[in-house]
């Protein structure tokens, strides 16, 4: 039993990690958006979803949840690292918006996070199955 609630900690503090990097993606945007000659982004605008969707949401979630245990390992790392990447990349994006250019390599973003997004969940639901 110490194991289940030492997860649900877990997952409540990850959740909580996530929605602070959350409020810090907003006002980075939002400080920008200050700075930018009143020519906006959506992408600089709404990076802060993209950590609270796909990390608080699913943390929370697995603290309410019963027979839910936080995932470990390499499940864990490519999460994360999909959530950075896809975070990083939205704020690259609506800084070149802003600017007012483009970028072919903006590609690279996506790319790499959605394989590593799908690479954890993947590993997650085995490691449930497993269990």
């Amino acid at each position: 039993m110490t194991l289940f609630t030492s997860d649900k900690k877990k997952a409540a503090g990850a959740a909580l990690g996530y929605v602070a990097i959350s409020l810090f993606t907003a006002l980075i945007g939002a400080i920008y958006e200050c700075f930018s000659h009143e020519v906006y982004s959506y992408y600089m605008i709404y990076a802060f979803v993209i950590p609270l969707l796909l990390g608080a949401l699913p943390a929370l979630w697995i603290a309410v949840r019963d027979r839910l245990e936080m995932p470990d390992g390499i499940s864990r790392f490519c999460w994360r690292s999909g959530i950075a990447i896809l975070t990083m990349g939205s704020l690259m994006q609506g800084v070149l918006e802003i600017y007012g250019t483009t970028n072919r390599l903006m590609i690279v973003y996506p790319v790499v996070a959605i394989p590593l997004l799908l690479t954890g969940a993947v590993s997650y639901g085995k490691g449930a199955l497993l269990q």
